[in-house]
Parts: C-alpha cells; sequence; structure tokens
C-alpha cells in the first residue's frame, strides 16, 4: 500500500512526469518556416480525440505556409473499435477549415504504430513527407519509419512538458501529471517491445 501510495504521488507530480517525458520531447523541435518547403506530403497519424486536434493544427498550419499545396495522409484507426469514423471526422476537420477533399487521403487499417509505418511507406514511397504526431511519440514513429527506409521530416506537435519555473502546486498531486507519466512509460515499453520484436 506504501509502494502504491508513494508512486501514485511520484508519478503526478510535475517534476517527475517532466523527467520522464524530457527525453521523448526534447529530441525533435517545432518545424521552422523554412522547413515548410521541402515537401508537399503530410502524414498525421491518429491518437484519439485529444490529440488528434492538436495534431490536426499543426498540419493546417503546415497546409496555409504551403498555399494549401500539401497532401495529407490520415493515418490509423481505433484497434479497440475499428468501425469507428475517427480519420473521417479528422477528414471533415480539415474540409470545415478551407483545405480541398481531393487533396485528403484516409489510411484506415492501421491499428499501431508498426502498421501505420508499413502502409504509410506504401502511400509516400521514398518521397519526403511531414510526419505529424505529438511530441512525446516522434521518437518511436521516426525510429520505425527509418527502419523501412522511408523519408519522414519529423513535425512534433502537442508538448506536454512544463518549461516554466516549478512553483509549490507542482508538487501536489495533479491528473494531467499522471496522465503525462503514463504516456512517457507507454512510449518506453513501446520503444522496447518495437526493438525486440521487429
Amino acid at each position: 500500500m506504501i509502494f502504491g501510495i508513494l508512486l501514485y504521488y511520484f508519478s503526478s507530480i510535475t517534476p517527475v512526469s517532466n523527467y520522464l517525458l524530457s527525453p521523448l520531447e526534447k529530441e525533435y523541435s517545432s518545424l521552422t518556416v523554412e522547413d515548410i518547403q521541402v515537401a508537399d506530403k503530410a502524414v498525421l497519424l491518429l491518437g484519439g480525440s485529444e490529440a488528434d486536434i492538436l495534431r490536426g493544427s499543426e498540419v493546417l498550419r503546415i497546409s496555409h505556409l504551403r498555399n494549401h499545396e500539401v497532401k495529407i495522409i490520415i493515418s490509423g484507426t481505433d484497434p479497440l473499435l475499428p468501425t469507428s469514423e475517427e480519420a473521417l471526422g479528422v477528414k471533415r476537420f480539415f474540409v470545415s477549415r478551407g483545405l480541398k477533399e481531393e487533396n485528403i487521403i484516409i489510411e484506415g487499417q492501421s491499428r499501431n504504430t508498426w502498421e501505420n509505418i508499413r502502409n504509410v511507406k506504401e502511400i509516400v514511397e521514398d518521397k519526403p513527407f511531414f510526419l505529424v504526431t505529438s511530441s512525446y511519440h516522434m521518437k518511436r514513429a521516426m525510429r520505425e519509419f527509418e527502419k523501412v527506409e522511408a523519408s519522414p521530416i519529423p513535425a512534433p506537435t502537442d508538448f506536454k512538458i512544463k518549461t516554466e519555473k516549478y512553483n509549490a502546486l507542482d508538487f501536489f498531486p495533479d491528473a494531467q501529471n499522471l496522465r503525462n507519466s503514463d504516456l512517457a512509460v507507454h512510449e518506453y515499453l513501446g520503444i522496447l517491445w518495437y526493438a525486440v520484436k521487429y
């Protein structure tokens, strides 16, 4: 019981969640305006409703800076609910904000990152593309794309670490910190699993 309480406490305070997320989020920085001209395709890896909005916003930024010339590939589906219309919802989000429907491709078969990489590679082949996913997931996604000799340009979004100075409240348990710690541990386990299995 004591171990469980301590684990809950340390996992839900800002310094610990930052410590866990930092190696994942600091490896790749945000795209610069100069980077935008390098490719004309953007791949968005779905990651749940909250993350999809933030990832979609980065795709919109890329599209606007390229004068809407970018082709968008939305990849993924909910493995627990294969019939979900998550990708269609993101497509509607883009169309409602002025993107051309014919410039949006849905790759709705992938249930995990490994399948994302293989299915997207068939579409983009060896051409460069912007890879849009949450910053904490970028490390694993980049590693897997590099294994299949794809040419991703990291466009991380949804940064979660706190960059301001800590204050007293950061040492009190917080549900978002607990969520962030969980995301970080999930990614570390995913990186380890993919290294062993693939």
